[in-house]
C-alpha cells in the first residue's frame, strides 16, 4: 500500500519541530522554501539552525522561534504539523501518539511506522515542486532518484510556470470551448519553452490577443 502524495499549502501554518539537531536543521530548510512559521524546541540548539532562524531574506510569511529547554507536551498546542527529530525513541513514540490521537500530521525521522507522512525528496524551481516518495522505505533511492531529474529538467522550466501561472485567469476568461483554452495554454507553455522561461506575460498576451488563432497553426 502507497502513500497518496498530497500538496499542502503550508504558507503561515505552525510547524513545531521537536529536537535541535542537525537532522531537524535539515527540516527546517526544507520547510522555509513554503513560508510556515516553525517553532523549534530543544535542550541544545544546532548553530546550523540558529542562523536559518536569522535570516534576514525570509520571505514574509515565514518564520522560525527557538526555544531552547526540555520539550513539553503542551508545545504542541496549535500545531498544524509536527516533527519529532530527537535521538529519544520514547520521546518520539509518545509524541507520535499524541499527534494521531489529536490528528495532528506527524513525522518522527528515521521510523516510519510512527509517522503519519513523510518528507519527500524534493526538486523545487520556482512554482514547480516535484516530490519523491518511496514510502519511507529507502531515503538513499529517493536521493538518487531526485539527482537524476534535477539533471534532466530543462532551463527555465520554473520560470515558465510561474508565467502561465500569470496568463492563465486571462485565458479562463476566453468566451471559447475549455477544450481550446488548454489548447492555447499548452501552446504558450512550450513557446515559454522555446525561450527558456525568459517570454514575458505582456509577450504571451500580445500572442493571444493580436492573433486569435495563433493557437491553430501551431
Amino acid at each position: 500500500m502507497g502513500y497518496f502524495p498530497f500538496f499542502m499549502d503550508i504558507t503561515g501554518k505552525n510547524g513545531v519541530i521537536v529536537g535541535g539537531g542537525k537532522v531537524a536543521a535539515r527540516k527546517v530548510e526544507k520547510l522555509l522554501a513554503f513560508e510556515p512559521h516553525l517553532t523549534v524546541i530543544a535542550p541544545r540548539i544546532e548553530e546550523c539552525i540558529r542562523i536559518q532562524a536569522e535570516q534576514p531574506d525570509r520571505e514574509e510569511e515565514s518564520s522560525v522561534t527557538l526555544i531552547e529547554r526540555e520539550f513539553r507536551m503542551e508545545d504542541l498546542s496549535g500545531a498544524d504539523f509536527v516533527i519529532a527529530a530527537t535521538d529519544d525513541e520514547m520521546l518520539n513514540e509518545h509524541i507520535s501518539d499524541y499527534c494521531k490521537e489529536k490528528k495532528i500530521p506527524v513525522n518522527v525521522v528515521d521510523d516510519r511506522e510512527k509517522c503519519s507522512f513523510f518528507f519527500p525528496a524534493l526538486v523545487k524551481d520556482d512554482s514547480l515542486t516535484i516530490g519523491i516518495s518511496t514510502d519511507g522505505k529507502s531515503p538513499a533511492a529517493a536521493a538518487w532518484v531526485k539527482e537524476k531529474i534535477a539533471q534532466t529538467l530543462p532551463t527555465g522550466l520554473g520560470d515558465a510556470v510561474d508565467l502561465l501561472g500569470q496568463i492563465r485567469p486571462r485565458i479562463s476568461e476566453l468566451d471559447v470551448p475549455e477544450s481550446i483554452r488548454k489548447d492555447i495554454l499548452q501552446k504558450l507553455f512550450l513557446y515559454c519553452m522555446e525561450k527558456n522561461g525568459k517570454a514575458t506575460v505582456e509577450e504571451l498576451v500580445e500572442i493571444y490577443e493580436q492573433n486569435p488563432n495563433w493557437y491553430k497553426r501551431q
